[in-house]
């Protein structure tokens, strides 16, 4: 006599199956939220400190400059579209540190010192890091806000993409979508590839390393070479390089992205396990 348990027995259904896996969306959810901060980071260093004009008149002190320089007369900020003087505050230029009238700016795209410089700056000695290169290296950051925000918009798509598992982290690489395939599905299944990964990485660091490199070598040159020595102590003289704080948004932006590469292939998508992730 059959059991009576086989009759009253249920289908086991999808998502019961032991090939299908619920992610967790906390690792989703952190890698969106660190695309949308590098993005609106990049956005905010290439476009913040543009000169739109020559007597510019903003508070040109907290710009988003890469590199600021501070001498005893003047203060200047620096970056890819160009840059500014203003006086400063123990140069007479007001408690704001500069005066409306007193500020002068120079757009330039790829600019370089000191043959673009109409402002006194042909009298300061700039290392060729600031001088030469940082206006291209700082350019290379326009690529970069375009990988950002590709990257969050995929993020964003894929969000409970439709698949009863993970896509497999080592795998196939499918360059276009297979036929079958839901394309929010392959977008996940590129986003998880650890080979598609390494490549971001290195297209990443590439664009936008070089900034970080470049400002930071060149600010720590300037500063080497104008603080004197008196017995055992430094006596730091009256011109002064520092990093902006452009620089430390382009750091924060950069590591997120970084941060986002080898989370997804090591935590995973936040997928829905009770579609199969097919066309219908």
């Amino acid at each position: 006599m059959p059991s009576s348990s086989n009759s009253n027995s249920k289908p086991r259904s999808r998502s019961s199956s032991p090939d299908s896996h619920q992610n967790s969306p906390f690792n989703h959810i952190l890698c969106l939220l660190l695309s949308c901060i590098s993005t609106l980071f990049l956005f905010l260093v290439i476009l913040y400190n543009i000169p739109f004009a020559a007597d510019e008149t903003g508070d040109l002190d907290n710009r988003l400059w890469l590199v600021k320089l501070s001498t005893r007369v003047r203060q200047w900020g620096f970056t890819m579209w160009g840059w500014c003087s203003w006086s400063s505050p123990s140069g007479g230029g007001g408690g704001g540190g500069y005066s409306i009238n007193d500020a002068q700016c120079t757009r330039k795209s790829f600019w370089s010192l000191p043959a673009d410089a109409p402002n006194g700056l042909e009298s300061v000695n700039l290392p060729s890091e600031i001088a030469k290169s940082l206006s291209i290296s700082g350019f290379l950051l326009t690529f970069l806000l375009i990988i950002s925000f590709a990257l969050m918009i995929d993020l964003l798509i894929t969000l409970r993409f439709h698949s009863p598992k993970q896509p497999p982290a080592v795998g196939k690489i499918y360059w276009t979508p297979p036929r079958k395939m839901r394309y929010t599905t392959w977008v996940a299944y590129c986003l998880r590839n650890f080979y598609l990964r390494i490549v971001a990485v290195i297209v990443i660091l590439a664009w936008g390393l070089p900034v970080i490199v470049v400002a930071a070598v060149g600010v720590e040159k300037f500063n080497d070479d104008n603080q004197g020595y008196i017995g055992n102590s430094i006596q730091v003289e009256g011109d002064k390089m520092s990093l902006g704080s452009g620089w430390i948004l382009s750091l924060v932006a950069l590591i997120s992205l970084l941060i986002i590469q080898i989370n997804i292939p090591l935590a995973g998508l936040w997928n829905d396990s009770r579609r199969s992730g097919k066309k219908h």
